[in-house]
């Protein structure tokens, strides 16, 4: 005796493109304002000194960078400051977030004189706390 199989015809399932296109779109404004974040933090290129006792920072916030070319100017990110704009930088960042760490970066071709110039600037506006940026070996 023969069994018969009935086969259940099951409707063909619709794909939803509204949440596809949703999700998409927040990508898409998520990795435009990383982006312009990563622009705004964008610091002059300098050849850092190398050193054997550098040591990697682990924790990264609260970070103001100060960096000094060979030819001694002072930059801030990627903008040209003289020691007034520095000194007046850091008193506002200072007055907003009184842990602030400012990192010098200074290129290895860099006078001493126009280093301690950016460093007393930085005492000055009261950071105290302040890191002299080197490569490791």
């Amino acid at each position: 005796m023969a069994i018969k199989l009935h086969r259940v015809e099951r409707p063909e399932e619709d794909f939803q493109m509204a949440p596809m296109i949703d999700m998409v779109f927040l990508l898409l404004v998520f990795f435009m304002c990383v982006s312009t974040l990563a622009q705004a933090d964008k610091s002059k290129e300098v050849t850092l000194p190398e050193s054997l006792e550098s040591e990697v920072a682990e924790d990264l916030s609260d970070r103001g960078v100060v960096t000094v070319d060979a030819d001694g100017q002072a930059f801030l990110g990627e903008r040209s400051v003289s020691a007034a704009e520095i000194k007046a930088e850091l008193q506002s960042s200072l007055e907003q977030n009184p842990r602030l760490r400012v990192t010098v970066r200074a290129d290895q071709e860099t006078s001493y004189k126009d280093i301690k110039a950016v460093l007393r600037v930085c005492a000055d506006a009261g950071a105290y706390e302040v890191i002299y940026a080197t490569h490791q070996q």
